[in-house]
């Protein structure tokens, strides 16, 4: 059910990727380049690894996400 405001003419579907293992990778390799340049905003490596892990999380492919799936992504 869509607000009043929306109407279902202008909705779009979301497209598919075909990614292979080196665009991953590839992706990886951005993903610690950009974290890496927050490094010093954490004191401690814990927190700096924690900071990894949720952005790594947000790619994931679930329904629903907490602070506990984010371990699981590495």
């Amino acid at each position: 059910m869509l607000p009043d405001i929306r109407q279902s003419e202008f909705q779009f579907s979301v497209p598919q990727f075909n990614l292979g293992q080196a665009e991953i990778n590839d992706f990886v390799n951005e993903l610690k380049g950009f974290h890496e340049q927050f490094a010093d905003c954490f004191h401690r490596s814990e927190s700096r690894d924690h900071f990894y892990r949720y952005m790594a999380g947000q790619f994931i492919e679930l329904e629903r996400k907490s602070i506990r799936t984010y371990r699981f992504c590495y």
